[in-house]
């Protein structure tokens, strides 16, 4: 494989930004970043790639997104096949900058009714999540343009589903594991009202919310014990735990003590989110939330949670292109430094789910898994993706408006 120089970069390091830097890539891995000036002079045959001062990032490792979810079912009538739409998702992703996704596939009761539920019924069904499952390890293993990981959300009123998760678990399919409730009364759902307001049918009379609201506060759950076996089978299987929607220091107890949980998703309160990144949890705030200043169900705000020192990753949870414009944001308001911007969207994601020996920052031996970013205006674009050190991606902006002979062209 040719060697490939990325030269006049303004490199984003872990720690550092690097302008004027040069990046060798040797086969897949980045080999060495100078500032040298006439650096790839000393490589004659290497193939060269002007970043005309571009930003140079490491790509994007989205552990937590169920984007996949609304490209196969766009409308709740309409079933995309499934290979077609895992090619037309990833040929978007690329060109927002996530070079590494990890599909998040909700584990549920599909024969539980509920409007929003029943819209995902036949997608999220055991045979559809079995065959996307395998789809996302073929995308994984054979032709791809970014690299194709299952994380498994599981929820715990799931009870029929449960030999299917230990099934996932000793198979090895999956390589992120979420336990999540969303009964109502607690975690994301505390606030009963806002629950009946905003997530039931306003069709539905009075009476029919409140027969619903019971039925789903009082579905059976997974044992403690039952859990506990799944989370010890991923732990010893080295799969990566997390908690979702921590409410409480109690709830943090029972993730970390009987789950081996190391991350905390969407925790619903700051103080939550201060706990759980002081009992060393790596805690996840959605990016899109960033963009609109607020979580859509008015829990804890991404904004106020790395203000106050105690949020690690950006996740795109449902709309892949708000991290790239988070990060950027982050760093144009002064929120944080544009490293620690783009750790979060890279190298903290990489350490969660134990893969920042390879990927989630510019460093010698790391694959060339690399984001080239400009700006049109207030807005960051994609100009070029390399993964493994192969340019899967390069995108041209013109400006057609005068053409070469002078004219001017509406």
């Amino acid at each position: 494989m040719q060697d490939t120089i990325i030269e006049n970069a303004t490199a984003v390091l872990k720690d550092r930004v690097v302008p004027h830097a040069s990046v060798l890539i040797r086969g897949q891995l980045i080999e060495e970043i100078s500032k040298q000036p006439g650096f790839s002079d000393k490589y004659p045959g290497a193939r060269k790639i002007d970043a005309d001062g571009a930003f140079l990032l490491p790509g994007f490792i989205d552990i937590h997104s169920d984007n996949i979810e609304t490209v196969i079912q766009p409308r709740p009538q309409s079933m995309i096949d499934f290979e077609l739409a895992m090619r037309e998702q990833e040929k978007q992703l690329v060109n927002q900058g996530i070079t590494t996704m990890y599909h998040s596939l909700t584990i549920m009761d599909t024969n539980f009714g509920g409007e929003r539920v029943a819209q995902k019924q036949q997608l999220r069904s055991p045979e559809n999540l079995t065959k996307l499952i395998g789809l996302i390890r073929n995308f994984h293993e054979g032709d791809h343009l970014i690299r194709h990981r299952f994380h498994c959300r599981y929820e715990i009123t799931n009870t029929r589903g449960y030999s299917m998760l230990l099934g996932f678990i000793r198979n090895r399919d999956m390589q992120l594991l979420s336990f999540m409730d969303h009964t109502p009364g607690q975690g994301q759902y505390r606030n009963l009202e806002f629950f009946k307001s905003q997530i039931m049918s306003s069709q539905q009379s009075e009476e029919e919310k409140e027969r619903i609201l019971s039925q789903r506060m009082n579905r059976a759950k997974l044992t403690d014990e039952q859990l506990a076996v799944a989370a010890d089978m991923a732990l010893q299987a080295g799969i990566p735990i997390a908690s979702h929607d921590d409410d409480s220091p109690e709830k943090l107890d029972y993730v970390t003590g009987s789950l081996h949980a190391e991350i905390c998703e969407f925790p619903v309160e700051l103080e939550v989110a201060k706990e759980a990144r002081r009992r060393g949890m790596q805690v996840v705030v959605g990016a899109a939330n960033i963009l609109m200043g607020r979580s859509h169900y008015y829990n804890l705000s991404a904004l106020d949670a790395i203000r106050a020192g105690c949020a690690d990753i950006l996740v795109s949870d449902y709309f892949p292109a708000a991290i790239l414009h988070a990060v950027f944001q982050l760093y144009e308001q002064g929120i944080l430094s544009l490293p620690e911007a783009v750790n979060m969207a890279a190298y903290h994601p990489a350490k969660a789910v134990k893969i920042e020996d390879r990927l989630g920052s510019i460093e010698p031996g790391k694959c060339a898994d690399l984001l080239l970013v400009s700006k049109k205006g207030p807005v960051p674009v994609i100009l070029s993706v390399l993964i493994n050190g192969e340019e899967v991606t390069r995108l041209h902006y013109r400006n057609d408006f005068v053409g070469e002979d002078g004219v001017r062209y509406d």
